[in-house]
């Protein structure tokens, strides 16, 4: 009656088994969008969003720059640069405008 290891007793657990395991995953990008439009490009970014089930804290959309690409481009460089110096900065930044006929200033956006 009885079983052969009577007398064992349970080994204590290591404290190296016992801590929180490290993030195996990498963190995801911020990514900041500027857009031309205030409510259309803005609308459809945020339905992507919402569709694909992405992490709203790693993504800004923005579309308070006005109609013209370089607005567009210059506005999103001092999002960009105003994120930089508070150590928070995003590591992908996408302007979205439309070709239209915008001249010399399309060109200078690209």
């Amino acid at each position: 009656m009885g079983t052969d290891n009577l007398h064992h007793k349970r080994k204590a657990k290591q404290v190296s088994r016992l801590q929180r395991q490290n993030a195996k995953r990498k963190p995801y990008d911020k990514v900041l969008i500027v857009c031309e439009g205030e409510k259309t490009e803005p609308n459809y970014f945020n339905e992507l969003k919402d569709h694909y089930e992405i992490n709203t804290a790693n993504i800004e959309i923005d579309g308070n720059c006005g109609s013209s690409p370089k607005s567009v481009v210059n506005h999103a460089i001092n999002l960009y640069t105003k994120e930089c110096d508070t150590d928070n900065g995003f590591d992908r930044v996408y302007c979205v405008f439309d070709k239209d006929s915008h001249g010399p200033a399309y060109e200078y956006a690209i």
